[in-house]
C-alpha cells in the first residue's frame, strides 16, 4: 500500500512534489482510510488542475519511477535510463539528477525506497525498513558506486553484488534477482502491487481482454454485469466468444501501417474476439443483441475497466489513472471512487489515484480534505506545484467546488476575454 510518493526535477516539477496518502487528523469519512500499524492511509486521492498545469506529469513520474525499477535488470550496460526527463525551463536543471521516493507497505512491513538518476547513471539509491518504530538501513548508495550496508549479515551477501551492479542499474533490482528477502519483498511490490493504467478504452481493452477469455468460473462475468447494472448501464448480460482467424483474413481487417506488425507475429493463426451485449426492456418481451463495438465510448471503457477493478479488489493493488473521468458521466466517476472507499467491496484495501475534472468530486460529502489535491503552474517560471486541500483547512460545510472555481485554491486557468475587433 502506498503511503507517499515524491519526485523532484521531473518535467514541470522543478522542486520536490509530494503526494501523501497518509491521512490527516480529519475525522470525516472514516471508511475512506485504513489503519496499518500506526499509519492511517487514505484509499483514494483525486488531483485537480487546469490543462497544462502538470497533473499528467505526476502520473508520468509515477510511471517512470516504477518502470525504471522493473526494467533495470534488462538494461544493457551503458544504455540510457529511460524515463528520466528533467525540468524543461531552467538550463541548469538539465544536468542535475531526477529523484524519486516511494514509502509503502509490503509483506507486512513499511519501506522507504528512493533513487536519483541522470539518463546515464544512478547517482544515489537507498532502502530502509521499519522493523520497529525507527527505520533501519538495508543499504545506501552514493556517488553511483559507494555503498553502505550496516547489517553484517546483509553485508556478507550483498557486498559481492556491488560489482555486478552497473552504473545504470539499480542495486535493489540486482540484489532481488539473487533472492535476498530484504530487497526482494520491496522489489516485488514494484512489479506486482502498483501500476499506472491508460484512460483510453482501446488500450484498456488490450490490457484486460484476456481476462474475459480466461474467466473459467464466470466470476468476472458476474462482476462485470453487476458493475454495469449498478452504474445504470442498460446491459443485462453479454457473451464473449473467440474464433481463429488466419493471418490473411486478419490483414484484410487492419490498417496498412499495422500490416507489417501482424506479419512479424510468428504464427499463422490469430484469435478474434467477439463481445455481444444483451438488452432487455420492461415494456418489450424481446431481447436485443448488439456488438460491444456499437456501444458508447463510456460503456466500453467501463466494460474493460471491470477486469482491472475485480483484480485490484482481490489483490489490494495501488492503481494510478490520469484523466480517469474521460468518457465517464460524473455520477459514474463518483460511483467508481466510492467502490474503493467502500470496505465491503474493497476488502483488500486497494488504492485509486486519479486526475480529474469532475467537479462533483470536489465535495466534502464525497471525499476528505486530505484526499483532494491540486496542481498549479507558475506563469512566471513554468514550475508546477502539488498541494492538498487540507493545507487550506476549509470548513466542513464549505462549498469546495464554488471556492475552487473562484480561484481560492489556485489551480484554475486564467482566461483572457477576447476584445472586439
Amino acid at each position: 500500500m502506498l503511503v507517499e510518493f515524491s519526485v523532484e526535477n521531473f518535467r514541470s516539477f522543478k522542486e520536490e512534489a509530494v503526494l501523501s496518502m497518509e491521512a490527516s487528523a480529519d475525522k470525516t469519512h472514516p471508511n475512506n482510510m485504513v489503519t496499518i500499524g500506526k499509519d492511517r492511509i487514505i484509499k483514494t486521492a483525486a488531483i485537480f488542475g487546469a490543462n497544462a498545469s502538470g497533473k499528467s506529469n505526476i502520473f508520468m513520474a509515477l510511471t517512470a519511477g516504477i518502470m525504471i525499477v522493473r526494467n533495470s535488470l534488462m538494461l544493457p550496460p551503458n544504455a540510457q535510463i529511460s524515463g528520466i526527463n528533467p525540468f524543461k525551463f531552467n538550463k541548469k536543471m538539465a544536468g542535475k539528477p531526477t529523484s524519486f521516493k516511494f514509502v509503502f507497505y509490503a509483506g507486512g512491513k513499511k519501506y522507504i525506497y528512493g533513487f536519483s538518476a541522470t539518463r546515464e547513471k544512478i547517482i544515489e539509491e537507498y532502502l530502509y525498513v521499519y522493523n520497529s518504530a525507527k527505520a533501519s538501513t538495508i543499504f545506501e548508495r552514493e556517488e553511483t558506486n559507494k555503498y553502505k550496508i550496516t547489517s553484517p549479515a546483509l553485508k556478507k551477501v550483498m557486498q559481492p553484488l556491488q560489482d555486478r551492479t552497473a552504473s545504470n542499474k539499480l542495486f535493489l533490482a540486482t540484489t532481488a534477482m539473487f533472492n535476498i528477502p530484504e530487497t526482494q519483498v520491496p522489489y516485488l511490490w514494484f512489479t506486482n502491487s502498483i501500476n499506472t493504467y491508460s484512460n483510453d478504452a482501446g488500450i484498456l481493452q488490450n490490457q484486460t481482454i484476456s481476462s474475459f477469455e480466461n474467466d473459467e468460473d464466470s466470476s468476472l462475468k458476474t462482476f462485470t454485469n453487476t458493475l454495469l447494472r449498478e452504474a445504470d448501464i442498460n446491459i443485462d448480460d453479454f457473451d464473449f466468444t473467440t474464433s481463429e482467424i488466419s493471418t490473411e483474413e486478419l490483414l484484410q481487417k487492419v490498417p496498412e501501417p499495422l500490416k507489417n506488425v501482424v506479419l512479424s507475429v510468428p504464427t499463422n493463426i490469430n484469435k478474434e474476439y467477439k463481445i455481444t451485449t444483451k438488452h432487455c426492456f420492461i415494456d418489450d418481451p424481446d431481447d436485443y443483441l448488439m456488438s460491444l463495438d456499437d456501444e458508447s465510448f463510456g460503456t466500453r471503457k467501463l466494460f474493460f475497466l471491470s477486469p482491472l477493478l475485480k483484480k485490484v479488489f482481490e489483490t489490494g493493488e495501488t492503481v494510478c489513472i490520469d484523466e480517469f473521468d474521460t468518457s465517464l458521466h460524473p455520477m459514474i466517476v463518483i460511483y467508481l471512487v466510492g467502490l474503493f472507499n467502500n470496505p465491503d467491496v474493497n476488502k483488500a484495501n486497494a488504492q485509486l489515484i486519479i486526475s480529474s475534472h469532475t467537479m462533483d468530486l470536489l465535495s466534502l460529502k464525497v471525499l476528505r480534505r486530505d484526499q483532494i489535491y491540486f496542481v498549479d503552474k507558475r506563469r512566471s517560471t513554468g514550475v508546477s506545484e502539488l498541494y492538498s486541500l487540507d493545507e487550506f483547512s476549509p470548513r466542513i460545510g464549505e462549498d469546495i467546488r464554488k471556492a475552487y472555481l473562484l480561484g481560492r485554491y489556485g489551480s484554475v486557468p486564467t482566461l483572457i476575454e477576447r476584445g472586439d475587433n
